[in-house]
């Protein structure tokens, strides 16, 4: 009896250690299973990104522009799909050259929302840009380089931010340095009426475009300690502390940088509205709002009803510069002080004054010219 009892247990305790064994050889399998489904999943992923990314390039090719880089290398399993790209470049040949070489760009979506991609770039490239009204080769570094794009349903952009820190940008030809400490572009295309991004619209403080034309471009641009060649500096010295423009694209946009859609853009009413700018440089402080169209030249014709304050700064330049003389800056302070008024804030007084771009680029505060801006080059 007692034999057969430690004969039933050894037996019980044998298929208990058989069933653990078993059930951990299933759970193995599933794990495995389930494993190797999420590895096929990704490396699907991954290789439709890699499908169009090569779709995106033929698609250029077809535009003559030119895309090339060495074998993408993929990695980030499982909770990311990363594709580096070495040795990116894309060239455009023709009347207006444009070019971008950089020693990497690393792309970045997560494979389970697929909702929006980063793009990094930082450290040096070299481009072929428009500067002063030709393309021009400039030697770049960047500390900070990265490009956030959200898609919607289709996988198309929905909204997209650049931002950029430490640029260190040299003319090869001539070396004309040009620094920004940092710079953030926000683009989005706005929700519908009651959709649910109206309310981030309505937070910014935009409107509908006058006149009732649509609005196809919301743009939030920021740009933080930009420093001048001294060839370009203006009366008001090197260094412009900030750019800030708040502005809405009207109108359906061009399809491509070329001076023919351009021109469709203009003749069909759109322009773009300046929902706020401002400007610090120097002692001086500009802000306002108005409109950007195209001129019959295809050149920037701006609007703006602004605020200026400490506007003395600018006749101080010119006496500086030698483009005006003592005596005429004193009657110059002494107008703008009759014309300035108390601030609603505290601080300096504000005169209301009109800022206008026209005459080939020319920036004018009120009727003194100030500034003027490159040309706006269209293929």
């Amino acid at each position: 009896m007692r034999l057969g009892a430690l004969a039933a247990a050894a037996i019980l305790a044998r298929a208990m250690n058989a069933a653990r064994k078993l059930g951990l050889a299933v759970a193995a399998v599933a794990a495995l299973g389930a494993a190797g489904g999420s590895v096929g999943y990704w490396n699907m992923v991954a290789a439709e990104a890699e499908d169009r990314l090569a779709q995106w390039e033929a698609e250029r090719r077809a535009e003559d522009i030119i895309v090339s880089h060495g074998p993408p290398a993929r990695s980030g399993f499982p909770f990311a799909l990363v594709l580096k790209l070495p040795d990116f470049e894309i060239a455009r040949g023709g009347r207006y050259p444009l070019g971008w070489r950089s020693q990497s760009i690393t792309a970045e979506v997560n494979p389970w929302t697929l909702g929006e991609a980063t793009f990094a770039f930082p450290g040096k490239h070299a481009l072929v840009a428009p500067v002063d009204g030709r393309p021009r080769p400039l030697d770049v570094t960047l500390d900070e380089g990265r490009l956030d794009v959200r898609l919607d349903g289709r996988g198309k952009p929905r909204a997209a931010a650049l931002n950029l820190g430490q640029v260190d940008a040299r003319l090869a030809d001539t070396g004309e340095r040009y620094r920004i400490a940092t710079a953030r572009v926000v683009a989005r295309r706005p929700q519908a009426a009651g959709g649910p991004g109206a309310a981030l619209s309505q937070a910014a403080g935009r409107a509908p475009a006058a006149g009732g034309a649509t609005v196809e471009l919301e743009t939030d641009t920021r740009i933080a300690g930009l420093v001048l060649p001294p060839q370009q500096a203006g009366p008001l010295g090197p260094e412009i502390k900030t750019i800030n423009v708040l502005a809405d694209v009207v109108g359906p946009m061009p399809a491509a940088p070329t001076a023919e859609e351009a021109r469709r853009w203009r003749d069909a009413g759109g322009y773009v509205e300046l929902k706020d700018v401002l400007i610090a440089w120097g002692r001086l402080e500009i802000r306002g709002a108005g409109t950007a169209r195209l001129d019959a030249e295809l050149q920037p014709d701006v609007r703006l009803d602004s605020r200026v304050r400490n506007g003395d700064a600018i006749i101080d330049a010119l006496v500086a510069t030698g483009q005006m003389r003592v005596p005429e800056s004193l009657l110059a302070k002494a107008a703008l002080a009759a014309l300035s008024r108390p601030a609603d804030d505290g601080g300096p007084p504000v005169l209301r004054v009109p800022i206008t771009v026209r005459d080939g680029n020319r920036v004018y505060l009120g009727p003194v010219r100030i500034a003027r801006l490159p040309a706006l080059v269209w293929r």
